[in-house]
């Protein structure tokens, strides 16, 4: 009796695992099946991808987009910055030959050093955002005090070619 009672057990016991791998077996085999667990995970792995090569493509041609704009803007703040230079040297031979009086060589000098100033103000601002995130009113103001000054720099051009033309 005892031996049944035993033989019982480890048949019970042997039904049970076989009972659970089973169930293992089954649900295997449900998420290995074409529209299973594995297909769905497959599927929103391949479309998490896509969405992140798109946001990755995005933001690649933002920063290129970027990167052109702050070149342009370093270009352009250079242009200025030569063309200082040049009539800096122009107001000196027009003071040399007596073309403009020293008062107004000092106007004009101070009028190029605030400009110079600016300039390098923005291009420090420049040089900066290379490094930061892109703020849409932060570069409109900056281009906006390019312009300006590109204008101020034209207005002194002007200035110097009238007193060159004495």
């Amino acid at each position: 009796m005892t031996m049944i009672r035993s033989s019982l057990g480890l048949l019970a016991a042997a039904t049970l695992l076989l009972g659970g791998c089973a169930n293992t077996y089954l649900d295997a085999k449900r998420n290995v099946a074409p529209g299973g667990q594995q297909s769905q995970d497959i599927a929103a792995a391949k479309t998490d991808l896509a969405s992140a090569q798109a946001a990755n493509v995005s933001l690649s041609d933002q920063k290129l987009q970027r990167e052109r704009e702050l070149d342009r803007n370093n270009k352009r703040i250079r242009a200025v910055e030569a063309d200082l230079r040049k009539q800096d040297a122009a107001l000196t031979d027009a003071v040399k030959a007596k073309q403009v009086s020293q008062t107004r060589a000092a106007e004009l000098k101070k009028e190029m050093d605030s400009i110079r100033a600016e300039m390098q103000s923005v291009d420090m601002q420049n040089k900066g955002d290379a490094f930061g995130q892109p703020d849409a009113k932060a570069d409109a103001a900056k281009e906006a005090r390019l312009r300006a000054l590109e204008q101020r720099k034209k207005d002194l051009e002007t200035a110097l070619a009238a007193l060159a033309k004495r």
